[in-house]
């Protein structure tokens, strides 16, 4: 078994007995945002255990009341005033590309680039009482981290087209009547007993074939990735350089 403690780190890592491992985000104080040390921690803790050799699955998981909140303000305003260039596709790219089966459990809330680390996995489960949107919209900015792309593959054209349009926060159970790709939406107390009892299936599994696997059904989710990029980046170049952007993204931090 391999095992980090995740003792004061913002994202943390361990690997189980049974082969599970676990992306903890637990940046309570930032409502785990995507700050440069939080980046750094997330990219590194999925390649500590990818380097471990030893996961055969991996859950990802935040706090109880939030999965993950996407971009943080000064990192925002930063690239208003182009002091800095898009750094948390990263963790799309990261995660796109990981080399075992992936399962965003999210017990919480997810927002803007905080979902898009959930459509970058395999496995989804959401909860009913948490709400999940792509807010970029809100802000004054055009979507990133890949959601152009990927969001409609987790909750399909129409829902991913309003959800971008209008920013609108849709919870859990409303999700659940839409139709959507999400595997399961639960009450959040179910949520991680879920995650790991289909974890534990896959565990089951020969490796080398849930390897094999992976690497066919992430072909898909890479080229719509690379495809994302392309226009995410151009659309990002033109939003973020509207003086009425760097505006609306303090208007917003300030709710």
């Amino acid at each position: 078994m391999g095992e980090m403690s995740d003792g004061g780190k913002l994202v943390g890592w361990s690997i189980d007995g049974d082969g599970i491992g676990r992306i903890r985000m637990r940046d309570e104080a930032g409502r785990n945002t995507f700050s440069g040390e939080f980046v750094d921690q997330f990219v590194e803790s999925l390649s500590a255990m990818e380097a471990a050799g030893t996961a055969r699955v991996c859950i990802v998981e935040g706090l109880p009341d939030v999965f993950c909140g996407g971009a943080d303000k000064q990192s925002l305003i930063d690239l208003c005033d182009g002091k800095t260039v898009v750094k948390d596709l990263v963790i799309s790219e990261r995660l796109v590309n990981a080399p075992f089966p992936l399962i965003a459990a999210m017990e919480g809330h997810a927002v803007g680039g905080g979902l898009a680390v959930a459509v970058c996995c395999d496995i989804v489960l959401a909860a009913r009482e948490s709400r999940y949107g792509a807010v970029f919209m809100t802000m004054g900015f055009t979507p990133g981290m890949g959601i152009t792309t990927l969001l409609e593959e987790l909750v399909g054209p129409f829902i991913a087209n309003e959800m971008m349009y209008t920013g609108k926060r849709f919870k859990g159970r409303e999700l659940e009547t839409k139709g959507t790709n999400i595997n399961h939406i639960l009450p959040r107390a179910e949520v991680a007993a879920r995650a790991r009892d289909i974890a534990l299936q896959i565990c089951e599994k020969n490796p080398k074939s849930v390897a094999l696997l992976k690497y066919t059904l992430s072909a898909r989710k890479k080229k719509l990735l690379i495809e994302a990029r392309l226009q995410e980046d151009m659309m990002h170049r033109l939003s973020f350089g509207y003086p009425e952007t760097k505006k609306t993204i303090q208007d917003f931090y300030a709710q």
